[in-house]
Protein backbone atom coordinates (compact mmCIF):
# COMPACT_ATOMS: atom_id res chain seq x y z
CA UNK A 1 0.00 0.00 0.00
CA UNK A 2 1.30 3.46 -0.47
CA UNK A 3 1.62 6.26 1.42
CA UNK A 4 0.01 9.65 0.84
CA UNK A 5 2.70 12.37 3.01
CA UNK A 6 -0.37 15.25 2.95
CA UNK A 7 -2.86 12.52 4.66
CA UNK A 8 -6.45 12.86 4.51
CA UNK A 9 -7.21 15.31 7.34
CA UNK A 10 -11.03 17.24 6.39
CA UNK A 11 -8.04 20.45 5.34
CA UNK A 12 -6.39 18.36 2.64
CA UNK A 13 -10.21 17.05 1.91
CA UNK A 14 -10.76 20.97 1.27
CA UNK A 15 -7.00 21.77 -0.25
CA UNK A 16 -7.44 19.26 -2.93
CA UNK A 17 -10.80 20.66 -4.14
CA UNK A 18 -8.75 24.25 -3.96
CA UNK A 19 -6.68 22.65 -6.04
CA UNK A 20 -9.01 21.08 -8.47
CA UNK A 21 -10.15 24.43 -9.87
CA UNK A 22 -6.61 25.75 -10.78
CA UNK A 23 -5.94 22.27 -12.29
CA UNK A 24 -9.38 21.90 -13.80
CA UNK A 25 -8.87 23.43 -17.41
CA UNK A 26 -5.59 21.90 -17.98
CA UNK A 27 -6.18 18.56 -16.41
CA UNK A 28 -9.67 18.99 -19.21
CA UNK A 29 -7.04 19.78 -22.27
CA UNK A 30 -4.83 17.04 -21.20
CA UNK A 31 -7.54 13.96 -21.22
CA UNK A 32 -9.14 15.44 -24.06
CA UNK A 33 -6.46 15.19 -26.16
CA UNK A 34 -5.52 11.60 -24.80
CA UNK A 35 -9.04 10.89 -26.15
CA UNK A 36 -11.11 10.75 -23.38
CA UNK A 37 -14.80 11.52 -24.32
CA UNK A 38 -18.30 10.43 -24.62
CA UNK A 39 -20.01 7.41 -23.65
CA UNK A 40 -16.36 5.90 -22.48
CA UNK A 41 -16.27 3.61 -18.83
CA UNK A 42 -13.40 5.12 -17.15
CA UNK A 43 -11.65 4.78 -13.76
CA UNK A 44 -10.32 7.39 -11.92
CA UNK A 45 -7.49 6.38 -9.91
CA UNK A 46 -6.65 8.14 -6.54
CA UNK A 47 -9.94 10.16 -7.12
CA UNK A 48 -9.48 12.18 -3.41
CA UNK A 49 -12.31 14.22 -2.72
CA UNK A 50 -14.02 13.65 -6.55
CA UNK A 51 -12.78 16.81 -8.80
CA UNK A 52 -11.74 14.48 -11.21
CA UNK A 53 -14.24 12.07 -11.19
CA UNK A 54 -16.50 14.69 -12.01
CA UNK A 55 -14.34 16.35 -14.67
CA UNK A 56 -14.51 12.94 -16.23
CA UNK A 57 -18.08 12.19 -15.78
CA UNK A 58 -18.28 15.66 -17.47
CA UNK A 59 -16.00 14.43 -20.46
CA UNK A 60 -17.99 11.03 -21.04
CA UNK A 61 -21.71 12.48 -20.53
CA UNK A 62 -24.74 10.95 -19.90
CA UNK A 63 -24.03 7.91 -22.05
CA UNK A 64 -20.40 7.03 -19.27
CA UNK A 65 -19.56 5.92 -16.38
CA UNK A 66 -16.59 6.62 -14.27
CA UNK A 67 -15.47 4.82 -11.56
CA UNK A 68 -13.58 6.84 -8.66
CA UNK A 69 -11.09 4.82 -6.74
CA UNK A 70 -9.07 6.09 -3.58
CA UNK A 71 -7.87 4.07 -0.46
CA UNK A 72 -8.94 6.87 1.83
CA UNK A 73 -12.11 6.18 3.35
CA UNK A 74 -12.89 9.74 4.26
CA UNK A 75 -11.70 10.85 0.94
CA UNK A 76 -14.58 8.15 -0.44
CA UNK A 77 -17.00 9.48 1.59
CA UNK A 78 -16.58 13.16 0.82
CA UNK A 79 -16.71 12.16 -2.67
CA UNK A 80 -19.96 9.80 -2.59
CA UNK A 81 -21.79 12.99 -0.39
CA UNK A 82 -20.19 15.70 -3.27
CA UNK A 83 -22.22 13.00 -5.84
CA UNK A 84 -25.61 12.72 -4.28
CA UNK A 85 -25.27 16.82 -3.60
CA UNK A 86 -24.95 17.32 -7.54
CA UNK A 87 -27.21 14.67 -8.75
CA UNK A 88 -24.50 12.70 -10.35
CA UNK A 89 -25.93 9.13 -11.68
CA UNK A 90 -23.13 8.22 -13.78
CA UNK A 91 -20.49 8.20 -11.30
CA UNK A 92 -19.58 5.49 -8.40
CA UNK A 93 -17.02 5.43 -5.78
CA UNK A 94 -14.94 2.55 -4.69
CA UNK A 95 -12.37 2.09 -1.90
CA UNK A 96 -8.81 0.37 -2.63
CA UNK A 97 -5.33 0.66 -2.98
CA UNK A 98 -5.41 1.67 -7.12
CA UNK A 99 -1.37 0.97 -7.23
CA UNK A 100 -2.03 -3.18 -6.51
CA UNK A 101 -3.66 -5.14 -8.88
CA UNK A 102 -7.35 -5.44 -8.87
CA UNK A 103 -8.47 -8.65 -10.82
CA UNK A 104 -11.83 -8.65 -9.63
CA UNK A 105 -12.83 -4.93 -11.52
CA UNK A 106 -13.93 -4.49 -14.87
CA UNK A 107 -11.67 -3.99 -17.67
CA UNK A 108 -12.65 0.17 -18.69
CA UNK A 109 -12.21 2.00 -22.07
CA UNK A 110 -9.79 4.58 -19.72
CA UNK A 111 -7.88 4.98 -16.62
CA UNK A 112 -7.12 8.02 -15.75
CA UNK A 113 -5.76 10.11 -12.96
CA UNK A 114 -4.51 13.78 -11.58
CA UNK A 115 -1.31 14.10 -9.47
CA UNK A 116 -1.38 10.60 -8.13
CA UNK A 117 1.63 8.18 -9.98
CA UNK A 118 3.76 11.27 -8.21
CA UNK A 119 3.14 9.67 -5.05
CA UNK A 120 3.83 6.01 -6.18
CA UNK A 121 7.03 4.14 -5.24
CA UNK A 122 7.46 2.36 -8.34
CA UNK A 123 5.59 4.45 -11.85
CA UNK A 124 6.57 1.13 -13.63
CA UNK A 125 4.20 -1.08 -11.89
CA UNK A 126 2.01 1.22 -11.09
CA UNK A 127 1.26 2.03 -14.70
CA UNK A 128 1.45 -1.65 -15.65
CA UNK A 129 -1.15 -2.98 -12.23
CA UNK A 130 -3.32 0.10 -13.99
CA UNK A 131 -3.16 -1.09 -17.51
CA UNK A 132 -4.32 -5.02 -16.74
CA UNK A 133 -7.41 -2.97 -16.26
CA UNK A 134 -7.83 -1.54 -19.93
CA UNK A 135 -9.64 -2.90 -22.53
CA UNK A 136 -7.82 -3.81 -25.65
CA UNK A 137 -7.16 -0.46 -27.45
CA UNK A 138 -8.28 1.24 -24.59
CA UNK A 139 -6.26 4.35 -22.74
CA UNK A 140 -4.08 5.57 -19.98
CA UNK A 141 -4.09 9.08 -19.17
CA UNK A 142 -2.47 11.29 -16.50
CA UNK A 143 -1.86 14.89 -15.19
CA UNK A 144 1.91 14.75 -13.26
CA UNK A 145 3.41 17.77 -11.44
CA UNK A 146 7.35 17.74 -12.23
CA UNK A 147 8.21 18.82 -8.61
CA UNK A 148 12.22 19.11 -9.51
CA UNK A 149 11.49 22.26 -11.17
CA UNK A 150 13.21 25.47 -10.69
CA UNK A 151 11.37 28.60 -11.58
CA UNK A 152 13.09 32.21 -11.83
CA UNK A 153 11.21 35.31 -10.97
CA UNK A 154 12.06 39.01 -12.27
CA UNK A 155 12.05 40.64 -9.72
CA UNK A 156 12.92 38.30 -6.97
CA UNK A 157 11.78 37.22 -3.66
CA UNK A 158 14.07 35.79 -1.32
CA UNK A 159 10.86 34.33 0.92
CA UNK A 160 9.16 32.93 -2.03
CA UNK A 161 12.74 30.89 -3.37
CA UNK A 162 12.59 29.23 0.23
CA UNK A 163 9.24 28.20 0.39
CA UNK A 164 9.78 26.87 -3.22
CA UNK A 165 12.83 24.82 -1.93
CA UNK A 166 11.23 23.74 1.11
CA UNK A 167 8.09 22.18 -0.39
CA UNK A 168 10.40 20.47 -3.81
CA UNK A 169 12.43 19.11 -0.25
CA UNK A 170 9.88 18.20 1.86
CA UNK A 171 8.45 16.25 -1.13
CA UNK A 172 11.68 14.73 -1.73
CA UNK A 173 11.56 13.38 2.10
CA UNK A 174 7.77 11.79 1.52
CA UNK A 175 9.11 10.32 -0.96
CA UNK A 176 7.74 11.57 -3.91
CA UNK A 177 8.89 11.21 -7.60
CA UNK A 178 10.47 14.47 -8.21
CA UNK A 179 10.59 14.35 -11.81
CA UNK A 180 7.24 12.47 -12.73
CA UNK A 181 6.77 14.75 -15.38
CA UNK A 182 10.40 14.86 -17.26
CA UNK A 183 10.60 10.67 -16.65
CA UNK A 184 7.01 10.00 -17.76
CA UNK A 185 8.15 8.47 -21.47
CA UNK A 186 10.62 6.17 -19.78
CA UNK A 187 7.76 4.88 -17.28
CA UNK A 188 5.12 4.23 -20.18
CA UNK A 189 7.72 2.17 -22.30
CA UNK A 190 9.12 0.37 -19.17
CA UNK A 191 5.63 -0.36 -18.66
CA UNK A 192 4.97 -2.03 -21.98
CA UNK A 193 2.92 0.87 -23.15
CA UNK A 194 5.04 2.07 -25.83
CA UNK A 195 6.08 5.75 -26.21
CA UNK A 196 3.17 7.82 -24.83
CA UNK A 197 2.07 11.38 -26.23
CA UNK A 198 2.89 13.86 -24.34
CA UNK A 199 2.03 17.76 -23.59
CA UNK A 200 3.38 20.59 -21.09
CA UNK A 201 1.65 23.31 -19.10
CA UNK A 202 2.77 25.86 -17.13
CA UNK A 203 0.85 26.78 -14.00
CA UNK A 204 2.03 30.32 -12.20
CA UNK A 205 0.60 32.78 -9.96
CA UNK A 206 1.84 36.49 -9.81
CA UNK A 207 0.84 39.47 -7.08
CA UNK A 208 -0.14 39.62 -4.14
CA UNK A 209 -4.29 38.55 -4.25
CA UNK A 210 -3.25 35.89 -6.30
CA UNK A 211 -4.14 32.00 -5.17
CA UNK A 212 -0.30 31.33 -4.95
CA UNK A 213 0.25 32.57 -1.51
CA UNK A 214 -2.56 29.99 -0.19
CA UNK A 215 -1.83 27.44 -2.41
CA UNK A 216 1.71 27.22 -1.44
CA UNK A 217 1.15 27.52 2.42
CA UNK A 218 -1.77 24.50 2.27
CA UNK A 219 0.82 22.50 0.50
CA UNK A 220 3.70 23.22 2.75
CA UNK A 221 1.50 22.95 6.41
CA UNK A 222 1.18 18.89 6.68
CA UNK A 223 4.89 18.52 5.18
CA UNK A 224 6.84 20.93 6.99
CA UNK A 225 7.44 18.48 10.31
CA UNK A 226 9.37 16.75 8.11
CA UNK A 227 11.78 19.23 6.91
CA UNK A 228 11.94 19.85 10.58
CA UNK A 229 13.05 16.37 11.61
CA UNK A 230 15.29 16.70 9.12
CA UNK A 231 17.09 19.66 10.06
CA UNK A 232 16.32 21.80 7.19
CA UNK A 233 14.72 24.18 8.29
CA UNK A 234 12.53 24.94 12.03
CA UNK A 235 8.89 26.03 12.57
CA UNK A 236 10.40 29.59 13.65
CA UNK A 237 12.27 29.82 10.31
CA UNK A 238 9.40 28.38 8.62
CA UNK A 239 6.67 30.18 10.66
CA UNK A 240 3.70 28.51 8.95
CA UNK A 241 1.08 31.10 10.86
CA UNK A 242 1.96 34.14 9.29
CA UNK A 243 3.52 32.47 6.22
CA UNK A 244 0.74 33.45 3.88
CA UNK A 245 0.25 37.14 4.65
CA UNK A 246 4.35 37.40 4.51
CA UNK A 247 3.96 35.97 1.13
CA UNK A 248 1.46 38.07 -0.16
CA UNK A 249 3.23 41.03 1.01
CA UNK A 250 6.32 39.86 -0.78
CA UNK A 251 4.75 39.29 -4.37
CA UNK A 252 3.32 42.81 -3.93
CA UNK A 253 6.12 43.98 -6.53
CA UNK A 254 5.01 41.29 -9.33
CA UNK A 255 6.80 38.50 -8.20
CA UNK A 256 5.88 35.36 -9.13
CA UNK A 257 4.63 33.46 -6.13
CA UNK A 258 4.00 30.01 -7.45
CA UNK A 259 5.06 28.27 -11.02
CA UNK A 260 6.03 24.93 -12.11
CA UNK A 261 5.29 22.25 -14.70
CA UNK A 262 2.48 20.44 -15.40
CA UNK A 263 2.66 17.52 -17.81
CA UNK A 264 -0.02 15.18 -19.76
CA UNK A 265 1.20 11.49 -20.81
CA UNK A 266 -1.31 9.38 -22.61
CA UNK A 267 -0.70 5.97 -24.45
CA UNK A 268 -3.45 3.34 -25.90
CA UNK A 269 -3.18 0.01 -25.54
CA UNK A 270 -3.00 -2.41 -29.27
CA UNK A 271 -6.44 -3.21 -30.44
CA UNK A 272 -5.87 -6.82 -29.47
CA UNK A 273 -2.95 -7.02 -27.09
CA UNK A 274 -3.59 -5.84 -23.67
CA UNK A 275 -1.70 -8.47 -22.31
CA UNK A 276 1.53 -6.49 -23.21
CA UNK A 277 1.02 -3.79 -20.61
CA UNK A 278 0.58 -6.20 -17.81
Amino acid sequence: MTTYALGHAPSELERLQAQAGYLRRITEAIWRAAGIGAGMRVLDAGCGAGDTTFLAADLVGSGGRVVGMDRSADAIATARQRAAAEGRFNVQFVEGDFGAPHPQLEQFDAVVGRFVLVHQPSIVTTLRNLGALVRPGGLLAFHEPELEFHGVSDPSSDLVDSVAVWIREACRLAGMQLNAVSQMPRYFHEAGLGWPGTVLHLLASSGPESFGPSYAVRTLRPLAPLLERAGIVTAEQIGIDTLETRLRESCANGTVSLQYVNGGAWARLPPAAASDAR
